[in-house]
């Protein structure tokens, strides 16, 4: 991302894109290391009381800062134009690839049976994670693109039923 940060001329959006950056950095390393000790648990221990789930929900948080940093981006860049909206939407997408890298590892240390799993969950208060809900964003459409709807030809001119009885 500092390769994108020379770019910008906006300084708002260049103090955007350094936080992004060093929050990125954070995320990441605390997210591999909670990974890693998921990994790193026993297959028996996995099979009796499953996953660590106290390392998954650190890895949750971690998510939820990513996705709050890609809402960050999104609403500085909506001002914005050219080469700075190009930079803006350069690291939105590569930090929707970081987080989508993280969902999937998590998903992938949570697979699996066990026995007495679900007694592990309630007691640490985990809850299935869920399906990132932040839009796809690509960088700075080209002419080429596209139209995403087409307007209806005919309205709806459907009657509606009366909500009064007849007497």
């Amino acid at each position: 991302m500092t390769q994108l940060e020379s770019k910008v001329r906006n300084p708002k959006a260049k103090e955007a894109l350094q936080i992004a950056a060093e929050t990125t950095e954070q995320v990441e390393a605390t997210a591999e290391s909670a990974l890693n000790e998921m990994y790193g648990r026993p297959g028996f221990l996995k099979f009796i009381i499953g996953p660590d789930y106290k390392n998954a929900g650190e890895v949750r948080s971690e998510i939820v800062k990513l996705r709050n940093e890609i809402r960050k981006l999104t609403k500085t860049g909506e001002g914005l134009t050219g080469s700075d909206k190009t930079a803006i939407d350069q690291s939105i997408a590569a930090l929707q690839t970081d987080l989508v890298a993280i969902e999937t590892k998590l998903s992938d240390a949570l697979k699996g049976i066990s026995l007495f799993g679900w007694l592990s969950k309630l007691l640490n208060g985990f809850t299935a994670p869920e399906a990132s809900p932040t839009p796809t964003v690509s960088p700075s459409a080209s002419p080429s693109a596209s139209p995403t709807a087409v307007p209806s030809a005919s309205p709806s001119a459907a009657p509606t039923a009366s909500a009064t009885p007849a007497v």
